[in-house]
């Protein structure tokens, strides 16, 4: 009987576990999966809660980042522009859940985790997810894959013609700060209209 109560006991543990929402920094690369070029790009990912923070490093654009509330729908953007430091609030970034289902396959080991496969379908196709259900993060990636059971850990999604791999490098489990998903005193505040104006000739940039 105490054996029975103890396996219980573990298998509620390791449920709880698997429910847990992640709080860390996930460190992540962008790959093509064939021989065509992408701009080099990678970012980290700060989560906590329902708040997401974005760090974008890319080979032809400034660096920039994203703040996103995921319970809310606010956010923000956060970068230089001619040497002045702004943030843009409004920004449309949040996108309908898709709809996620399971695939049988083998385990695939991701930044030291065991990850299951799925596949999300939204209004622009369907992407393959690499997920651990070791933690749960409803704030990832946009929203789109708020239904994926788990912490995605790699991206497969075709853009453009050509298959991209957002994929996890390593995994921090480090608490974050507070303040970073707060806008720094020293950022100019403007709405999404105004942002516009000083990108009349790159609208794309918005997307």
């Amino acid at each position: 009987m105490n054996r029975i109560v103890l396996l219980l006991f573990a298998f509620a543990c390791l449920h709880g576990q698997a429910q847990k929402a992640f709080e860390g920094t996930l460190f992540i690369e962008v790959l093509s999966a064939d021989s065509s070029e992408i701009p080099k790009m990678n970012f980290e990912v700060k989560l906590k809660g329902s708040m997401a923070r974005m760090n974008i490093h890319s080979a032809n654009i400034e660096d920039y980042s994203l703040i996103i509330n995921y319970e809310t729908g606010e956010s923000v953007m956060l970068k230089m522009h001619n040497g002045e430091k702004i943030a843009v609030q409004g920004m449309k970034v949040l996108a309908e859940p898709g709809t996620f289902s399971s695939e049988n396959s083998k385990l695939k080991k991701v930044a030291g985790y065991f990850c299951r496969k799925g596949k999300v379908t939204t209004n622009e196709g369907s992407s393959i997810v690499y997920y651990s259900t070791a933690f749960n993060s409803p704030a990832q990636f946009f929203g789109a894959y708020s239904n994926v059971p788990g912490l995605i850990l790699e991206l497969h999604l075709l853009k453009e013609g050509n298959e991209q791999i957002i994929r996890t490098k390593k995994l921090s489990k480090r608490k974050v700060n507070d303040d970073e998903f707060n806008v720094p005193a020293d950022y100019r505040l403007m709405s999404e209209s105004e942002y516009q104006l000083l990108l009349p000739l790159f609208p794309e940039l918005l997307q």
